[in-house]
């Protein structure tokens, strides 16, 4: 299944043929080129939902008065063999709610599985860090400052703001989804990345120059 991927990842790619050129496109054009679309070629299968691992985080939900929606499997927990770890997005149940990122950690011991912790990522203050925060409670949302985003999807724009800042901290790495942007000279982002297995949370933020910088936080299970 590579619903998720078509739904998450968008590269743009463009080709111009000009009378008297060379059709060989030069060498750097051709690195941004392949750094754009590796992650459209990455297998997503070890982090994906599937009806194993949606059975699995129903089983162990069902009796939470709270409802979360399952995204992504981010695997096993350092902490606990046992776990298995889901970003989900929390569901808005009233008009004046805003829905946030969370991460529940389920645990199946055989005759039975149960939630084990349920943690919410605090962008405000991984930004600079180089861990990423898990809180008890979801970060509060203020003018200025992050916010989780409705649709992870990543555009054009956000891919070439991260080609050009990652390619050599992250280089390799699978950008999964935007998870908060933050608006200030312009829009920041900070973009869930899975690193030959090890997540990351890469932040990258437009300076007043309009140049990027980038912080790169460990989401530590």
């Amino acid at each position: 299944m590579k619903r998720l991927i078509s739904l998450l990842l968008v590269a743009s790619m463009g080709t111009a043929v000009m009378c008297g050129c060379s059709s060989e496109k030069p060498a750097e054009t051709e690195a941004e080129t392949e750094q754009s679309v590796s992650a459209v070629q990455a297998d997503t299968s070890e982090w994906e939902m599937n009806s194993d691992r949606q059975n699995l985080f129903d089983a162990a939900t069902e009796v939470l008065d709270v409802e979360y929606v399952p995204i992504i499997c981010l695997g096993v927990p350092e902490s606990d063999p046992l776990g298995t770890s889901f970003l989900c997005r929390s569901s808005v149940v009233s008009p004046d709610a805003e829905a946030n990122w969370v991460i529940v950690t389920v645990r199946d011991v055989g005759s039975s599985v149960t939630v084990e912790q349920v943690k919410y990522p605090s962008f405000a203050h991984s930004s600079t860090a180089e861990t990423m925060y898990l809180e008890d409670e979801p970060d509060e949302l203020l003018v200025g400052g992050w916010f989780p985003v409705q649709d992870m999807t990543l555009t054009g724009d956000v891919l070439d703001a991260y080609n050009e800042v990652t390619s050599d901290e992250l280089d390799g790495a699978v950008p999964c989804g935007v998870l908060a942007t933050q608006e200030v000279y312009g829009t920041n982002y900070c973009i869930l990345v899975n690193d030959g297995g090890q997540w990351k949370c890469a932040y990258i933020s437009v300076t007043s120059a309009g140049n990027f910088l980038l912080n790169i936080a460990e989401l530590v299970l």
